[in-house]
Parts: C-alpha cells; sequence; structure tokens
C-alpha cells in the first residue's frame, strides 16, 4: 500500500513538473508566432533551438505545442525561400498523421505542403493538397484554416488563369476573415482579389481592393504586406501607363523585399522594374534587373517563375534587336511554361515567339504559330487582335492580300467587340451614376414636402407651443438651478477627496523619503561614533565608509529633487537634433570599465544613422539609470544587451540582462516610487528607489513612454520608444 501511494506521489509530481514545461513552451510558442510576421528569419532560429529542446519523453504532452512549432519551422522556410527543406519537413509529418486519426494535423500538413508547391510554381500538386485539406476541414470548427486554404486555392487557380474560380474562392475566404474579425486576413484577401480583378482588367475594382489592403497593412505594421501592395498598384499604373508612378512603386516594394529576404518576392520586383524601365526603352537597366530576378528564381528551382523571368528576357532582346538571344530565352520559357502550367505565361512567350519570327522574317513559322495560339482555348480579345494584327502584316509580305483583307477584318471586329465591351462597361457606370442622381432628386423633393407638412402643423400648434415653451422654460430654470447646486456639492466633495488623497501620499513619500534617509544616517552616525571613540581599528576603511554614505545621502536628495521637479510641472526639456547613435556610444564608452571589472558583458547591436529631435542629456540620464540598474542588480558574469533600431513609432532602445529576472506582480510596480521587489534590494546597493520613476517621467516629458518585460536572457527587459518628430 505505501509502495502504490508512493508511486502516486511520484507521478503526480512529474505531472505538475511536465505541465510546467508545457505552460512554458506555449508561452514561448506565442512569442515565435509573432515574430514570424516580421522576422521569419529570427523566429527560424528560435525554433529550431525549441524543438531540439522537446524530447521525446514530453512528447505525449506537448504534441499540440510540438506540432506547432513544426507548423512555424516550415512556414518560416518557405518565406525564406528555402523549399527544400520545407517540403522535407513536410512530408515527414504528412506521412506521420493519417487522415482518420489526426484530420485536423492531416489537413494542416496538406496546406503547408501545398503553400511549398505554389512557390515552386507545382500549382497541379499545389490544388491537389488544397482539396484534400479542404475536404477534411469542411464540417470542423477550423475557421481560420479555411480561410488560408480557399485563399490558396484562389491563388492556384489564378495561375491557371481560371480567373472566375479563383475569384470565387478567394472572395470566400474575405467573406471568413471579416466574420473572425482578422484584418491580417483581410488585408491579404483584398490584396489576392485585386490582383484577379487586374488580370480581368477591371482596373478599378483591382485599385480599389488594394488600397484597402495597404490601409489595413500600414495599420498592422506588417512590411511584408505593405511592399505587396506596393507591388500590385504599381503593377496597375503600369497598365495604365503612368511608368513613373509605376517604377516608384516597384522600387519601394523591392527594398521592403530585401529587408525581408525572400527570393521570390525579390525576383518578382526586379522582373516588374525590368518591364517598366523596358517601356521607358531603358533596356539596359532592364535587361540587368531580369537577369538579377532570373538568378534567384533559378537557385530555387520554379519552373513557372524561371518560366515568366526569361518572357521578359526574350522580350527586352527583341527590343534590342538581339533576335538569336531572344528566340534561345523564349524557347525555354515555352517549354518551363507548358510543364508548370502556367498558361498565362505560355501565352505572352507564344506571341512573343511570335513577333520574333516576323521580326526574323520568318513568314511561314509565323503564320503557323499564329494559328497554333488562335486555337488556344479562352484566349482574350487583346491577344486575339494583336495576333490577328500580325497575321495581316505576314500576309501582306507574302502578297496574299486576300488573306491579309481577312486578317484585317477579323481584327476590326476583335477590336470592335473590345470597343462595344468597355462602351458597355462605360454605360453601367453611367446608369449608376444617374440613378444616384435620381436617387437624390427623389430624397431632396421627399424631404421639401415633409418640410412643408411641419411648417403647416407647426403654424396650426404655434399658441400651444408657446404656453408649452414657456412651461419648459421655468421648468429648465429650476433644473439648472437645481443642477448647479448639485454640481457645487458635487465638485466641493471632490475637491475634499483630492485634499485627502493629496496629503496622504504626501504623508507616504515623507514617510519613506524619512526611512531612505534614516537607513545612510544611521550608518552614518555608527561611523562617526567609531572614530570618535576610537572604536574603529581600520581608520581609513570608516572614512571610506563615511564618504559612501554621504554619497548615498547626496545621490537620494539629487533624485528627490528631480522628482519634485516633474511633480512641480518645473522641469524643461532642452530639445535638438541628435544622434541616437553618437549618444548610445558615449553611454557605452562609460560603462565598459565598470561591467569589465564585473566581469560582466555589455553588447551594443544599433541601426546606423538614426537622429532624431530629443535632450540628450535627459535621455542618457535613463540610459545611466537602466544600465546602473543591470549592473547591480545582475548576477556576477552576467550580461547586458543594449539595442536601437527605428520603428513606426519612432525609435526603440531596449536594455536587457540575465538572470535574476522579475515576477509578473513587480513588473507592473517597477516604476513607482521608492518601490523595491525586495524590501532592502536598493538600500544595500545604494538606490535611492527613484530611478526608473524618474525615467518614466522625463520620457513622458518627451511625449514616449517606458515599459518592462520579461527577458529571453532571463532577466528584465526595460523598452524606451521615443517618438519621431
Amino acid at each position: 500500500m505505501r509502495h502504490c501511494l508512493l508511486c502516486r506521489r511520484t507521478f503526480g509530481v512529474i505531472g505538475l513538473l511536465l505541465l510546467s514545461r508545457f505552460s512554458w513552451a506555449m508561452q514561448d510558442l506565442v512569442d515565435i508566432q509573432a515574430q514570424l510576421a516580421h522576422e521569419p528569419k529570427v523566429a527560424l532560429q528560435a525554433v529550431t533551438l525549441k524543438l531540439e529542446a522537446l524530447n521525446d519523453e514530453t512528447l505525449s504532452i506537448n504534441h499540440e505545442v510540438w506540432f506547432a512549432y513544426k507548423e512555424v519551422e516550415i512556414t518560416a522556410q518557405i518565406k525564406l525561400g528555402l523549399l527544400d527543406e520545407a517540403k522535407a519537413s513536410a512530408l515527414v509529418l504528412y506521412a506521420q498523421y493519417d487522415a482518420d486519426g489526426f484530420p485536423i494535423y492531416r489537413a494542416k500538413t496538406a496546406f503547408l505542403l501545398a503553400v511549398a508547391n505554389q512557390s515552386t510554381s507545382n500549382s497541379q500538386q499545389s490544388v491537389a493538397y488544397l482539396e484534400e485539406a479542404m475536404a477534411l476541414v469542411a464540417d470542423k470548427n477550423e475557421p481560420e484554416l479555411q480561410a488560408d486554404i480557399l485563399a490558396n486555392l484562389g491563388r492556384a487557380y489564378r495561375y491557371k488563369a481560371e480567373y472566375d474560380k479563383a475569384l470565387n474562392y478567394t472572395t470566400r475566404a474575405l467573406e471568413i476573415a471579416f466574420e473572425l474579425k482578422s484584418p491580417s486576413k483581410q488585408a491579404n484577401f483584398h490584396n489576392q482579389i485585386g490582383v484577379i480583378y487586374d488580370y480581368i482588367g477591371n482596373v478599378e475594382l483591382a485599385l480599389l481592393h488594394h488600397e484597402r489592403s495597404l490601409r489595413l497593412q500600414q495599420q498592422l505594421g506588417n512590411q511584408q504586406g505593405i511592399s505587396n501592395s506596393l507591388y500590385n498598384i504599381g503593377e496597375i499604373y503600369r497598365d495604365l501607363n503612368k511608368l513613373p508612378l509605376a517604377l516608384s512603386h516597384f522600387r519601394q516594394a523591392l527594398a521592403v523585399d530585401e529587408s525581408l529576404g525572400n527570393p521570390i518576392h525579390i525576383a518578382n520586383s526586379h522582373s516588374k522594374l525590368a518591364q517598366v524601365n523596358m517601356s521607358l526603352n531603358k533596356l539596359s537597366i532592364a535587361k540587368s534587373h531580369v537577369e538579377t530576378g532570373l538568378a534567384l528564381v533559378r537557385e530555387l528551382n520554379a519552373p513557372s517563375d524561371i518560366s515568366w523571368q526569361l518572357s521578359i528576357l526574350a522580350s527586352i532582346y527583341l527590343a534590342m534587336g538581339e533576335f538569336g538571344q531572344a528566340k534561345v530565352s523564349a524557347n525555354e520559357a515555352l517549354e518551363l511554361a507548358i510543364s508548370a502550367h502556367a498558361k498565362r505565361t505560355e501565352r505572352s512567350v507564344r506571341l512573343t515567339l511570335i513577333e520574333i519570327a516576323v521580326a526574323q522574317n520568318a513568314n511561314p513559322e509565323a503564320l503557323k504559330q499564329i494559328e497554333t495560339m488562335l486555337a488556344l482555348p479562352g484566349l482574350s480579345r487583346t491577344y486575339q487582335s494583336r495576333l490577328y494584327q500580325l497575321q495581316a502584316t505576314v500576309h501582306e509580305r507574302n502578297k496574299a492580300f486576300e488573306l491579309a483583307i481577312v486578317s484585317y477584318k477579323a481584327y476590326q471586329d476583335v477590336q470592335q467587340a473590345l470597343f462595344e465591351h468597355l462602351d458597355k462597361q462605360q454605360t453601367e457606370r453611367l446608369k449608376k451614376s444617374v440613378e444616384v442622381v435620381r436617387q437624390d432628386q427623389e430624397l431632396s423633393l421627399l424631404q421639401k414636402e415633409r418640410a412643408l407638412q411641419k411648417a403647416s402643423l407647426a403654424n396650426l400648434e404655434l399658441q400651444r407651443g408657446i404656453v408649452i415653451l414657456l412651461l419648459l422654460l421655468l421648468f429648465g430654470v429650476l433644473c439648472l438651478i437645481f443642477t448647479r447646486q448639485k454640481q457645487k456639492q458635487r465638485l466641493f466633495d471632490v475637491k475634499a477627496k483630492l485634499l485627502a488623497d493629496n496629503l496622504e501620499q504626501k504623508n507616504r513619500l515623507l514617510a519613506d523619503v524619512s526611512h531612505e534617509l534614516r537607513t545612510p544616517l544611521t550608518a552614518l552616525k555608527l561611523s562617526i561614533e567609531a572614530l570618535q571613540f576610537n572604536l574603529e581599528p581600520n581608520i581609513e576603511r570608516a572614512y571610506t565608509k563615511v564618504h559612501s554614505k554621504i554619497s548615498q545621502l547626496d545621490n537620494l536628495i539629487a533624485d528627490i529633487y528631480r522628482s519634485a521637479q516633474f511633480d512641480n510641472n518645473a522641469l524643461r526639456l532642452d530639445k535638438e537634433a541628435c544622434s541616437v547613435n553618437a549618444l548610445i556610444e558615449d553611454v557605452e564608452q562609460d560603462f565598459i570599465p565598470r561591467y569589465n571589472g564585473k566581469q560582466h558583458t555589455l553588447t551594443t547591436n544599433c541601426q546606423d544613422n538614426v537622429a532624431i529631435t530629443l535632450d540628450s542629456e535627459r535621455v542618457k540620464q535613463v540610459l545611466i539609470n537602466l544600465l546602473n540598474n543591470s549592473l547591480a542588480y545582475t548576477n556576477e558574469g552576467g550580461e547586458t544587451r543594449l539595442t536601437m533600431q527605428e520603428t513606426h513609432e519612432g525609435v526603440e532602445i531596449t536594455v536587457e540582462d540575465s538572470a535574476p529576472g522579475l515576477t509578473d506582480a513587480d513588473l507592473t510596480r517597477v516604476f513607482e516610487r521608492l518601490y523595491r521587489c525586495e524590501e532592502s534590494r536598493s538600500r544595500d546597493l545604494g538606490g535611492s528607489g527613484l530611478g526608473l520613476s524618474i525615467c518614466q517621467q522625463i520620457l513622458l516629458a518627451h511625449e514616449g513612454r517606458i515599459y518592462a518585460e520579461h527577458s529571453l536572457l532571463g532577466g528584465v527587459k526595460f523598452v524606451v520608444v521615443l517618438p519621431s518628430e
């Protein structure tokens, strides 16, 4: 019986330890998932360490967390273009989870495989995985996963030029995003719908959805989302032949893409810059951009993307008159586009090959290719128009004038159909505008009729209204008198309470200050008495101790004075344009000897060339306080990190250190005056207990903020945010 009881206790302890480890893993998972959107490389490094730490013994309890870590790992690999590694990891999960026993895990794994295949332009395999995932979650309560699957189905069908299906799937995904109240998903799906409308040719709706996406991404601070919206808006401006605007947007998108490091996105931005520069007849610049993009996608072995880059390169060679190079690039592009089922690229490349044949006077080959392309299903009127025009040109060269006339007639018929389509769209827009005007006029007439009716009623009830008005006026005067009396009484009560609270706060502050002053004074008195009565054997040490206590008193009084300045609004900031890098370097040089003396590591990592308007001495005081705290309270041989970077809020400076840390309760009160995490902590180390309070007051005077949180190093992380003016 005792043996069973011992076993039960042992298993209970193990269960508590595993549960504690599970909670720790869940919190780390949330932090890493937050990093994934903006810093995929950092997230991948962190999740790799966590996966190594999760051993098989805890797998049964941390199963959900382990799978979530694997999801983050594969997603980060896809974002960074490590597609072979992503596929390999996802295939291991896919084999491990069967559809019957683990339908949700199987669906999530199939979704990851679909995204990885989509990134390598394998749209057929991607659709198969997505349809499997959708079938598994169709009757499950997994709206977020359903929305992501629908959106990626939309993207896959967009690659296959099946725009009706693409629009249907993506619109359904957007509806779910609105139900979830998820701004990030709404932004992504608006962006996808904008791309589809752009491909269809509805520029107005495309621009509308892209602008909505951009606004949401800017609110979220999502750099990748901002890049996508800039890229797609630039594409619309290119279609509208507003080339300087297109060039500006594509350059901004490329800058963001290069900072995030996704090679597919970088290559796409280079391809668009190549197209715009080609339209501006800057052919050497265009060729440089497309060659850079082509090198990136060749490394990734993405057939559809390679085909697209090669099609642009072929067009550039054609414009440069290098027909041989153009034909080689176009033939390779066509072969890759057909193998990847990239129909849109295939049609573009076929047209380029026809234009090369026409330019080389290879008339039979050109006619054969034109007939082949005209036979393709679902060919747009724009392609048909250009093909008939080229066909007529070739027939004229061959002096087959009757055939040329037939081609010209077909060209005119297609052009007429295009004009009619555009006229129909314009007519629909005009009808809507006229309907709006008509409704406005009807509303205006209705409002006038109601106004006349009201005037008639007002005339009939004028006398009764005057009497009621007088009574209401009298009643209002009485209410006003009563209300003012109540307000006076309430104001008196509030003032009395504020005075009482203020007095209580002052009494408490005086008591705390007295306590703080009494401690060094008592020690000072004892030291002086020991000297006076020759009780101190080491005179030099006694004087050193006296000097230390006097310095402690001096620091405490200075801190109390500064705190009083803030309370009385006597603080004046001397703001000027200042290099934050120089300021931090100045503080760092002062502290390096002190940190070395304690065998404590101080490292800095600052963004270059950051300058804002601030009071440099006050901000230095903040950094000195934070570094003093870190040096004083961190275990010997510990580590302190100081980092600085620009964010959408302004300039963010962080100071974090290694163990020991603070509890959650301490973090919420650490900026209170004279608050100590331990009763004797500040006093023993010479602190006044006012330093962090003063730091907070200086930041508030700058209209900034400071907050504390747990550090991944094991200690405390203080974050200082200074606004950019």
